[in-house]
């Protein structure tokens, strides 16, 4: 029955996640990671979502490959792919830095270790900048995405949350939306590319046991990413990235408090 739950989870998480990258530019590796992050270690977790981000990410290229803004994704790819790769070696050094520290409350007994400690943070500092007023107000120039992909690649590759701070530059940049959700895929497909062959390379566990999570979280996510298509074209959506921002303050507080 657990398992049960757990699937159940994942395609609602993928498939909502995958929908709503078409408005908000991130959101499937943001919301799928704590999922996958219940029932697998963390480094495993990284790993699986990066799988299932990247697939995915190919498909939304084919579907929305024409609307690429060429020179926006050179001077934003080059940076985040250089600090891809050095954000994908950190994440191997803080998977090796053991527990933490332990929480014990009633019945309760929980183990943190460095790298879900790490990410939980991420993740709570994320959601709180979503939550300030004063960030809607910020503005970037195309001089500065050099900056914007250093940001954007390190965090993805430590730990795949790197469509928060591309969404924070690209969208403030006087993009259309369709520019700017095409050249975001595109340049999450390039870091995906980048971080897994890492990933692979540093991680002593294996992913067989969890094939077939992967393969639904891909299914759904596939489904999402045409349904988000068509809506896309139609309609947009308000308040995505708030709803993000909750979901991803929970998970993290969750990690930090060794309940995930």
């Amino acid at each position: 029955m657990e398992e049960l739950y757990i699937s159940l989870l994942i395609c609602i998480i993928s498939f909502t996640a995958s929908v709503l990258t078409f408005f908000s530019g991130f959101g499937l590796g943001t919301m799928l990671l704590p999922v996958f992050c219940l029932f697998m270690p963390v480094e495993l977790a990284v790993l699986a979502t990066a799988v299932v981000h990247l697939l995915n990410n190919l498909l939304k290229f084919f579907l929305i490959r024409k609307m690429i803004d060429r020179s926006v994704l050179i001077s934003f790819g080059i940076a985040a792919v250089s600090s891809a790769f050095l954000g994908a070696l950190f994440q191997d050094y803080l998977g090796s830095g053991g527990v933490v520290y332990q929480l014990s409350s009633f019945s309760y007994f929980g183990e943190v270790e460095l790298l879900s400690f790490v990410i939980g943070i991420l993740m709570i500092g994320f959601a709180i900048l979503d939550f300030l007023p004063w960030i809607n107000n910020l503005s970037f120039r195309k001089g500065q995405f050099f900056i914007g992909g250093l940001l954007s690649g390190f965090f993805g590759g430590l730990s795949g949350h790197q469509g928060a701070f591309r969404a924070a530059f690209l969208s403030k940049s006087n993009l259309s939306s369709d520019v700017f959700i095409s050249t975001s895929v595109c340049l999450s497909l390039l870091i995906d590319m980048v971080r897994i062959p890492v990933y692979l390379n540093s991680n002593d566990g294996s992913l067989e046991s969890y094939w077939h999570t992967i393969i639904l979280a891909c299914v759904c996510a596939f489904l999402g990413s045409f349904i988000g298509k068509r809506l896309f074209t139609k309609r947009k959506v308000k308040n995505i990235r708030l709803i993000v921002a909750v979901f991803l303050f929970i998970m993290g507080a969750g990690m930090i408090l060794g309940f995930i």
